[in-house]
């Protein structure tokens, strides 16, 4: 199996994001965030907080304002059938 891809990290600034998922491995995280940047999407992977729990949350964005950020989940929604949510 081919190793995959690192995904890149948040991105600087501020704004929203939409979540799409979160995983134990970061390898599926990054394979993930990967094929979502494939189809478009500014799709990146968080790493776990230290002492946090290990969960590699995979998000797009971030927006300016939760208008866009809607706008994404519903393309989110419709085209890839993720339930996502928006975060800070």
């Amino acid at each position: 199996m081919p190793a995959t891809a690192a995904a890149p990290g948040e991105p600087r600034g501020p704004g929203v994001a939409v979540q799409v998922s979160a995983f134990r491995e970061r390898r599926e995280a990054d394979a993930l965030a990967n094929r979502l940047i494939g189809k478009g999407f500014t799709a990146y992977v968080v790493e776990p907080a230290a002492g946090a729990p290990a969960l590699y949350r995979v998000r797009v964005g971030k927006f300016k304002d939760r208008a866009e950020a809607a706008k994404a989940a519903d393309r989110l929604k419709k085209e890839e059938q993720f339930q996502p949510w928006i975060v800070p």
